[in-house]
């Protein structure tokens, strides 16, 4: 009996040993839980969940103004052409190679993959989908808790404006926000004006032609990106997953751009599932993929070139002009817009600005403690609030701001460093040029 006994115990400590081995080897054990996916990045992975009020001392707030980027969205018509037409025949490749001994996928990674499915049609592009419903929604229940008096259940036109661009995902970004507000059967008789495309204060960059010429749609603002894409970071990539697939040949970079896409938009959409197509990419690569999308919106939109962030003088004007009102009837100012928006405007306001431009040639320098991560700073749903205090006795009173991204306190530069509130003189001299002296007409015409 004691043999038998001990032979089973024998097996069952194989076995186990051996299911520990094949799950080690398991690339899915990859933690995409925070700064991996870029503009795709789900919101709960950024998110601020302390709800309390901020306090301070003698000081009570009077407006709110934010700038909100709309919730998980679906991707383009183009992309989602690509996740119906390429990805079958990839999946079906991946498993065929794996069938023949080659490739180092285990046995639940290709179950994972043989269970998937494509999810879209062409003409769910760029559609808010039910995790961007939840994200905005829940944004608007916190952000109601931390300013009661601000964004007070009771709904009233007089005290709110509300905005979006005439697009679906922000105009229902903004309808959700308004169910975390006030409710879903209040929120339905809130009033919205007509969204507008090239909206002057929501999505300014769409007006100025000097940017979409010298920025936007000149293939030199890529320049870093394409050195990056064709460098040995990227070919080390390209090598490992195809080493990883069992492929004879290289993985083009379109393969592998749209594997990283859809691991992206599935982390997004399902909370509690994890996309097969994570499972072909290792840490190392993920860090990678991030640092080309990186590049990509630092020179876009971010401090590559003056002008990104510049045009940005006018949503700051906006901000002023609201909180320079002495009226007080209208307590919260809020916008839904996009990713391109809430990034020009980080770095008008100068955050998130590293000591040295992010370049092809720096990655290992940049990789550990770069600030300007879009998985970060410019995930779905991002925002950027101001709310206006007033401070000190009624005698005396003075003015301060507070600022926020992803529902945090940021300090400004020029701002005191050691405390939240920035004085609103202070402030105005910080960012004067923007408030004074703000001619979009002439940094973004051709002429100039």
């Amino acid at each position: 009996m004691d043999y038998i006994l001990l032979k089973v115990v024998l097996v069952l400590y194989i076995y186990n040993v051996q299911l520990s081995l094949s799950m080690s080897d398991c690339h899915s054990g990859s933690k995409i839980t925070n700064i991996s996916l870029a503009t795709k990045t789900p919101y709960r992975f950024v998110a601020n969940e302390d709800d309390s009020p901020p306090n301070f001392k003698d000081c009570k707030p009077l407006k709110f103004w934010s700038m909100i980027r709309h919730g998980t969205r679906n991707p383009s018509e183009k992309i989602i052409k690509q996740m119906n037409a390429r990805l079958p025949v990839l999946r079906d490749l991946i498993i065929k190679i794996h069938t023949e001994g080659r490739g180092d996928l285990c046995d639940n990674e290709i179950r994972q993959l043989l269970k998937w499915t494509p999810q879209l049609k062409e003409e769910d592009e760029k559609k808010l989908t039910h995790e961007g419903e939840d994200e905005l929604l829940e944004l608007g229940e916190r952000f109601q808790k931390r300013f009661p008096e601000l964004l007070p259940e009771t709904y009233s036109n007089s005290s709110f404006k509300f905005q979006f661009t005439a697009t679906q995902r922000a105009e229902q970004s903004a309808r959700s926000f308004t169910v975390g507000l006030f409710g879903r059967r209040v929120s339905r008789h809130v009033w919205f004006p007509e969204g507008v495309y090239k909206d002057p204060i929501l999505r300014f960059y769409k007006l100025c032609d000097n940017w979409r010429k010298s920025v936007d749609k000149n293939p030199d603002a890529s320049r870093e990106l394409k050195r990056f894409s064709e460098g040995q970071e990227m070919k080390k990539v390209q090598n490992d997953v195809s080493e990883r697939l069992g492929f004879m040949d290289k993985i083009s970079l379109d393969d592998l751009s749209l594997v990283y896409v859809t691991c992206s938009f599935e982390t997004a959409w399902f909370p509690k599932k994890h996309s097969p197509w994570c499972s072909l990419l290792s840490d190392d690569d993920f860090k990678v993929l991030e640092y080309a999308e990186d590049l990509d919106y630092y020179w876009i939109d971010g401090y590559g070139h003056p002008i990104n962030h510049e045009q940005a003088c006018p949503t700051i004007r906006d901000m002023f002009s609201f909180f320079s009102s002495p009226s007080l009837d209208k307590k919260a100012v809020l916008y839904f817009s996009h990713s391109g928006t809430v990034l020009k405007m980080l770095a008008h306001l100068g955050l998130y600005r590293d000591p040295q431009p992010l370049r092809a040639s720096n990655f290992q320098e940049m990789l550990q403690n770069r600030l300007w991560r879009v998985s970060q700073i410019s995930s779905f749903a991002s925002n950027i609030a101001f709310v206006l205090y007033k401070c000190g006795s009624e005698i005396n009173p003075e003015q301060k701001i507070l600022t926020l991204h992803q529902e945090r306190p940021v300090r400004l530069t020029g701002c005191p460093s050691e405390e939240d509130l920035c004085p609103s003189d202070t402030f105005k001299k910080v960012f004067d040029m923007s408030i004074k002296d703000c001619n979009f007409e002439r940094m973004c015409s051709l002429r100039s």
